[in-house]
């Protein structure tokens, strides 16, 4: 991770040079955090805290840093764990966060990110194609950026790096990636892990290809989340769903 953020900033660098400030001198950088499932109390598990750890670094040590986007939503509740997280949050005095991104803006804050720093909340992506789609439509609406720089576990990253690459597929905005560290994962959320992160690459480009038609309005958001739940409830078991039932609805 080290020598991958030193890349990072060495390039980030000469796009902030004073010949790329004189040919583009609005177009700057910005770092963007994917979520993770929130624990049952409302607040992020250590694998999100490593990640924003080295996000807030990147925000430090990028010249050219100019905007910190906080992507995540978050899956619905059963009523008994809605009902037992809103009596902690009632007596802790402090309502739960309605989404993985508002819980991460509240992490940032408490781990030093100054209150002056820009930083856009997606609230809405109910995973990690939705990350891509969202950010990428909510950055491009700006036209002040030039860099976006992704920031997310190095579990995560392949399947991250490769959503972000197809669906970013003829943007202006460059991409790069850093990895955070992943220890915080238990051993049987790294076991999980072991197994989900290869299907749901496997699973990436129908997927893709089904979100890229959301972007470019030919399907509703709703429409793009039944064909990618396969029904009307969001889960996490998108990976167990065979490659070829999937094929078989994106189009």
């Amino acid at each position: 991770p080290a020598t991958c953020r030193s890349w990072l900033i060495a390039s980030l660098q000469a796009v902030s040079s004073p010949r790329a400030r004189r040919e583009a001198p609005s177009a700057m950088t910005a770092i963007a955090v994917p979520g993770r499932k929130l624990l049952p109390d409302g607040t992020p598990p250590p694998i999100l805290i490593d990640r924003m750890r080295v996000a807030l670094r990147l925000c430090q040590e990028v010249p050219d840093f100019k905007l910190l986007v906080l992507s995540g939503g978050k899956m619905p509740m059963n009523a008994d764990e809605a009902a037992r997280i809103s009596a902690s949050a009632e007596a802790a005095g402090e309502l739960p966060p309605d989404s993985e991104a508002e819980a991460m803006r509240r992490l940032a804050l408490s781990l030093g990110l100054e209150p002056s720093t820009e930083v856009l909340l997606e609230t809405t992506a109910l995973h990690t194609v939705e990350n891509a789609v969202n950010v990428r439509r909510m950055l491009e609406a700006r036209g002040d950026l030039r860099k976006l720089a992704v920031v997310t576990s190095s579990f995560h990253m392949p399947r991250v790096r490769r959503t972000f690459e197809l669906i970013f597929e003829g943007s202006p905005l460059a991409l790069e990636f850093v990895d955070s560290p992943d220890a915080g994962l238990t051993a049987a959320e790294r076991e999980r892990e072991d197994v989900v992160e290869p299907a749901m690459l496997d699973r990436l480009p129908p997927q893709a290809r089904l979100y890229r038609r959301y972007f470019a309005g030919e399907v509703s958001l709703e429409e793009a989340r039944r064909r990618f739940f396969h029904g009307d409830r969001p889960h996490s078991d998108v990976w167990l769903i065979p490659l070829a039932d999937i094929e078989r609805v994106i189009d």
